[in-house]
């Protein structure tokens, strides 16, 4: 069993949310996907995405500005999907890692994306904004 975190970064006025070209894994090799990745020995979820934002993006988010909105649960491996806003500038974010990072703008999300982003990218920002604001759980 793997357990993840998954975050969706926006710029201040949510026109625009930050994207990573996956290279790895396998699975998702040459896929747009959020930004994140395992949790390591001793982390919480949390300071999963505080990490791997900083490490994908060079981003420093600190965990206070990131609020949880869902998690996965696909066949026992657990996702933790968060949402937050930058307030710097986008070109702050840069590759910090070997795959490369992207702003695209909300409502235009490339085709090659992974399947639950057309789905999470709105609730996220739904979540920032406090409509609808629900906690889910999605077990398949």
């Amino acid at each position: 069993m793997n357990t993840c975190s998954l975050g969706f970064i926006f710029d201040t006025d949510l026109k625009h949310v930050l994207l990573v070209h996956k290279g790895s894994p396998e699975w998702q090799k040459g896929l747009i996907n959020g930004v994140g990745g395992k949790i390591e020995l001793g982390e919480t979820p949390l300071d999963c995405m505080v990490r791997e934002c900083e490490e994908e993006t060079a981003l420093k988010i600190p965990s206070a500005k990131w609020l949880q909105f869902a998690t996965m649960n696909i066949k026992g491996n657990i996702t933790n999907v968060y949402a937050t806003t930058y307030k710097g500038a986008m070109k702050d974010a840069r590759k910090n890692h070997h795959e490369e990072i992207e702003w695209f703008p909300y409502n235009e999300l490339p085709q090659n994306v992974i399947a639950n982003i057309p789905f999470f990218v709105p609730m996220a920002r739904q979540q920032i904004l406090g409509h609808d604001s629900v906690s889910i759980e999605i077990t398949y």
